[in-house]
This record gives structure tokens, sequence and C-alpha cells, in this order.
């Protein structure tokens, strides 16, 4: 059985047991997980939308839901979606980080630059955060901070590092 086929099966799963029982967020949060795998980011948003209706409470999900709006450019859906992860977890590193993606998107980078040095904050080794950083940093024009990120990426990641750096070259 090939990986598309799996996929395929999981999303068929998921859809019976959406079927079986509509209010099983579990269900529509696998089935939206499963879209995005299969690089089908339109068909994951409603069923993240439909497992946060059924369940506000679930950080990761409204996390997951921002990270697919932000694969289809719609920012500040992904805005609303981070901060609503980050009402419900506010030490959710990888929801402040997503945010900082979403504020990028729109050329909100002062913005970007504070989402991810919360993540950060919250999780002082997460080397996304750090790169993510790095390029906010560089869309204000501050390459002296993003090389400082690109000194710290380089133990945490050196091949995220290389890529910032290429950026601040």
């Amino acid at each position: 059985m090939n990986n598309l086929s799996l996929l395929d099966e999981i999303i068929e799963s998921c859809k019976q047991a959406i079927r079986i029982n509509p209010d099983d967020a579990e269900a529509y949060y696998i089935l939206g997980d499963t879209y995005y795998m299969s690089g089908r980011y339109q068909d994951a948003i409603e069923p993240y939308k439909q497992a946060v209706r059924i369940n506000p409470y679930d950080a990761e999900t409204h996390c997951n839901l921002g990270r697919t709006c932000c694969n289809l450019d719609r920012y500040q859906e992904a805005i609303e979606a981070c901060k609503q992860a980050i009402r419900v977890n506010p030490d959710y590193a990888v929801a402040h980080y997503t945010l900082g993606i979403a504020y990028g998107g729109l050329g909100r980078y002062q913005d970007a630059i504070e989402a991810c040095k919360q993540a950060i904050r919250v999780r002082p080794d997460y080397a996304r955060a750090h790169c993510n950083l790095g390029v906010a940093y560089l869309g204000t024009g501050d390459k002296g901070s993003a090389l400082e990120e690109y000194k710290i990426l380089k133990t945490l990641d050196p091949e995220r590092a290389n890529e910032l750096f290429t950026l601040i070259e």
C-alpha cells in the first residue's frame, strides 16, 4: 500500500466516524491533519473549524488551523486562529511561532518579532522561531539582530542557520 492510498484510507475512516458521530472533534482533527499532510490545505480548513467548534479549548487544533491558513496566504484568519490557541494555552510556543509567520506574511514585521520572541521565551531552543525571528528582523532592515539569531541557530540547527545566512547576505 503506498502512502497516498493510506492517507485516502484515513480520510475515508474519518468521514465514516463523522457520519456515525457528527460531534467527534478528534475525527475532524485527524481529517484536517490528513488533508494537510496530503497538501490539500483548502480541504483541511473546514474539518479544523468543525473540530474547534466542537472543542474550542483545543489549542493545537486552533494552531493547526492557523498554520493551514498561512499556507493558503490567508494570514488574517491565521492570526485569529493563533490568537485563539494562545488564549487557550498562553505557553504554546508553536502558536506564537505560527502567529509570527502570519504577521510576517502581512508585512507586520514588528508584530512578527514580538510573536517569535514570545515563542522563544516559552521554548528557548525553538530553532524555527529563531529563524523566523531573524527573517522578521530582516523585514525591518535590522541585519545586526538577524545575525544574532544566525549565531544562535548555528548551534541549534546548522542547516536552518545556513538558510537564514543566505537571506542575510
